[in-house]
């Protein structure tokens, strides 16, 4: 009886461990390698799971400061689990302003030129309330001279 517990709680965990893994620091250590060039400044962790089959997942939103003149990039890596890709859309109060879903196509990242310092919103949902776990993540492409910006 004992061998039997042991063996259960030993296929529990490794179990447990290879769900995590798709969402740890692997996942992250992807999501920062494709960040390419730009400065890391802060990553997320996207994990959306169903309460109960009668509710949709949602969202989850954070609050990000962006700095005027500075020229952002967010991208985004999806679980191996997840059975739709993460949509990012970054929010100035009810507007977006940005996302990597547009017209029926996803983008695994976009990029931001912000002209206002504020605090904006980034939101993270799966199409049609799927589960899943993600990580984003902010960089910095450039920061620009007053007066530089006339695009």
């Amino acid at each position: 009886m004992k061998k039997i517990l042991a063996i259960a709680l030993l296929l529990v965990s490794v179990v447990y461990t290879t769900i995590d893994a798709q969402c740890g620091d692997d996942l992250l250590k992807k999501a920062l390698k494709e960040m390419g060039d730009s400065q890391y400044m802060k990553d997320f962790n996207v994990d959306l799971t169903n309460v109960s089959k009668d509710t949709k997942t949602g969202y989850i939103k954070f609050s990000v400061i962006l700095n005027s003149r500075t020229h952002y990039k967010f991208n985004t890596t999806d679980g191996l689990g997840n059975s739709e890709k993460v949509i990012m859309q970054l929010y100035d109060g009810d507007k977006m302003m940005a996302s990597n879903y547009d017209s029926g196509k996803m983008y695994q990242s976009f990029e931001f030129v912000c002209r206002k310092s504020k605090v904006y919103n980034l939101v993270f949902s799966y199409q049609g309330g799927a589960e899943g776990c993600s990580k984003a993540v902010m960089s910095m492409v450039k920061q620009y001279a007053e007066g530089e910006m006339n695009f």
